[in-house]
């Protein structure tokens, strides 16, 4: 999993699907693939997606964009952003077959004119909706920096702290400089709770996964820590 910002990996996002929409209709299931290779790494994008997702009737509004001659996109972003994933998933699964779909829904002479008019309609709303999407949630977060972290917060991820704490002290394999750094940003994580400012503990927990995201005698905890974490829209 990549750890990001939700502004550096939107501009990643951005990235892939330029890389899409410069492909070649031919190269285009490796273009498709790669973008899905990093959302689906990337825990801010999936976060994003899940929102999205559970924010519409998803079967329903999906099945919905399929017109007889059209494709019909959903206004509101979040509908978007969900239709659109799945539609991607869909294509590089061959549960929809491309050649078909492109012929349904884009009149043009050839597969490469048809692929880019998709691009150019379908995949640019997808961009467009998902950076809309990044900036009102971050806008929300900004927006709960101005809130205290409630003391019970501390108390549930407290117990998880204290045993990574002792599973890297009673580590002989990974180094002494290797424990401090873990340590220190476990330390930091616990007690800027106490400073009840989400930034902080924010800050604390990339630090943390910084160093100890592939240390795999920590990841069970790292999961419930995150998942606490989550539920309280710390990250």
């Amino acid at each position: 999993m990549i750890e990001l910002s939700p502004s550096r990996a939107y501009s990643i996002f951005l990235n892939y699907c330029d890389e899409v929409a410069n492909s070649s209709y031919l190269l285009s299931s490796r273009a498709i693939k790669n973008l899905l290779k990093f959302i689906a790494s990337t825990p801010c994008l999936t976060n994003y997606i899940s929102k999205c997702n559970s924010s519409i009737k998803l079967n329903e509004t999906y099945n919905s964009i399929f017109g007889e001659t059209a494709l019909n996109l959903p206004q509101d972003n979040m509908a978007v952003v969900s239709v659109v994933t799945k539609l991607l998933f869909d294509i590089d699964r061959n549960n929809i077959d491309m050649d078909k779909f492109l012929s349904a829904y884009y009149k043009y002479d050839d597969y490469s004119a048809r692929y880019s008019h998709f691009c150019n309609t379908a995949l640019v709303a997808y961009a467009k909706a998902f950076g809309d999407v990044v900036t009102y949630k971050e806008k929300v977060l900004e927006a709960e920096e101005e809130k205290k972290v409630d003391n019970v917060i501390k108390d549930e991820v407290a117990p998880y702290i204290s045993k990574m704490t002792h599973i890297v002290e009673g580590d002989s394999l990974i180094s002494d400089a290797k424990k401090d750094e873990i340590i220190t940003l476990l330390d930091g994580l616990y007690y800027s709770f106490d400073t009840q400012r989400a930034k902080l503990v924010r800050a604390m927990w990339i630090g943390l996964l910084s160093v100890a995201d592939k240390y795999k005698p920590l990841q069970s905890y790292i999961k419930e820590v995150r998942r606490i974490l989550d539920n309280y829209a710390l990250i």
